[in-house]
């Protein structure tokens, strides 16, 4: 198992309400949710599903940026998004 973390920035959606979330370090990766706690769980589920999938694949994926690269507008909010990935076909030990 290998433990990633990523910074998330979640935007309110003014239009519709709830949050948008994207994630800088990452290219076409992103989700939403109603509440900000309902926006961070989908972060944390939608970080682990690609970064499977990048394993799996041995595609290359983008490291996470330092904390203090990350731009954000007024109105965003900045989260740490933290989680552990096993990739399929291991037994957990796994290092990158």
């Amino acid at each position: 198992m290998q433990k990633f973390k990523y910074y998330a920035v979640i935007t309110p959606d003014l239009e519709d309400g709830g949050f948008l979330v994207r994630f800088p370090d990452l290219e076409n990766v992103y989700t939403e949710g109603e509440t900000l706690l309902e926006s961070v769980k989908h972060a944390e589920e939608v970080l682990e599903s690609m970064l499977e999938v990048m394993i799996d694949y041995n595609d290359e994926f983008s490291p996470p940026s330092p904390v203090s690269e990350i731009t954000i507008a007024e109105g965003e909010s900045l989260v740490a998004v933290e989680v552990n990935v096993t990739p399929k076909g291991t037994t957990g030990d796994f290092r990158r």
